[in-house]
């Protein structure tokens, strides 16, 4: 009969191997006031986002926290003001100046890929820098920028936020963990999974005027009034696939901002009968292709953007890539929150290589 110190060291063992259980990825997960999207390479992001939905919990500030998989993989932190220019060595932790160690830390980023002009930028660049920031920041409760009364970000869900990146990347208790560090070697942490590499789209005869015609026809005709419901006239386009099939999309029963779409792969030559259309599945159960939809004949790209909101800083978005055989799924992300974050920003929730 075992002892009941030694039952409760087994027991107490067993529990530690079921919660070092790594997390399934890709994650999206909201805690208090934060995001967390985790993508299928174990990269994590998380992102302040006020869970309120009345006015004053909007804030033109917005605190972004990466952290690549893997033992050597970059921390990185930015602070995106969305508004006039401001100091944001003005900014308090709980009433308090956060001291010159931090905010020296901080550097200015130049938006060189065409963002908001309305959003500056802030980053902490260096691991070490980024480590003292969250070191400060982890204990306290909410920051603010004093000459505006919407600039500020809770840490309220900061820690956890921080301990969940940990556990999907290994690092619990580990050297170069963010949350709860321990005396773990870097070497322990899990290396980065494999990134997936995109077979190349091998391009298609165009489609000829007849083609386009029938195709379209043909796209239309499911759409009845009663299918189409209160929306405007369906609209439908075609591009080229392969050399024998093509590619159809239909607009319709459109309601403010987000449509119907009707996508369906057919042969080129009349009937136009429908083929088996093989798109890799999106891996959260709640996303779908939907929202406004679109194929580029030229780069065999089929993506969505979905929107919660009519400013489009909500929802979803995705990219597949066509083989020949397939559409690959190249890009997905997700943000759960609308709090005036653009798409660019949105939490990434799978990571691919271009083809070479």
């Amino acid at each position: 009969m075992l002892r009941p110190v030694l039952l409760a060291l087994l027991l107490s063992g067993t529990a530690t191997l079921a919660q070092a259980k790594p997390e399934t990825v890709p994650l999206l997960r909201e805690i208090k006031e934060w995001v967390i999207g985790c993508d299928n390479l174990r990269n994590c992001h998380a992102l302040s986002a006020p869970s309120g939905v009345d006015e004053e919990d909007y804030s033109s500030l917005t605190l972004h926290i990466w952290h690549q998989a893997g033992a050597e993989g970059y921390l990185r932190l930015r602070f995106d003001h969305r508004g006039e220019a401001l100091d944001l060595a003005t900014l308090r932790l709980d009433g308090q100046p956060l001291g010159l160690e931090l905010t020296r830390d901080l550097h200015v980023e130049l938006d060189d890929q065409g963002g908001d002009p309305e959003v500056r930028s802030y980053g902490v660049i260096e691991e070490a820098a980024a480590r003292r920031w969250l070191q400060a920041l982890r204990d306290g409760k909410r920051l603010e920028l004093p000459d505006d009364k919407d600039a500020h970000v809770s840490l309220s869900g900061l820690s956890a936020s921080l301990l969940l990146i940990d556990a999907v990347q290994g690092r619990v208790d580990n050297l170069t963990a963010l949350a709860r560090p321990g005396k773990g070697a870097a070497s322990a942490v899990p290396a980065r999974l494999p990134t997936p590499v995109l077979r190349k789209f091998p391009g298609a005869p165009a489609l000829t005027a007849q083609e386009q015609a029938g195709l379209v026809a043909a796209a239309l005709r499911p759409i009845t009034p009663e299918v189409n419901g209160t929306g405007g006239e369906p609209e439908a386009s075609a591009g080229a696939l392969t050399a024998q099939q093509a590619m159809t999309v239909v607009r319709y029963d459109c309601a403010a901002y987000n449509c119907e779409y009707d996508v369906v792969s057919r042969q080129r030559q009349a009937p136009y009968a429908e083929t088996t259309l093989q798109l890799e599945s999106l891996p959260l159960e709640d996303a779908a292709l939907q929202g406004s939809v679109g194929y580029d004949p030229a780069t065999g790209t089929l993506s969505y953007f979905y929107k919660q909101r009519g400013i489009g800083d909500c929802g979803g978005g995705g990219v597949w890539v066509f083989d020949g055989k397939g559409f690959q799924l190249s890009e997905f992300k997700m943000m759960p929150r609308c709090t005036g974050v653009a798409y660019g920003d949105w939490p990434s929730l799978w990571s691919t290589a271009p083809a070479p």
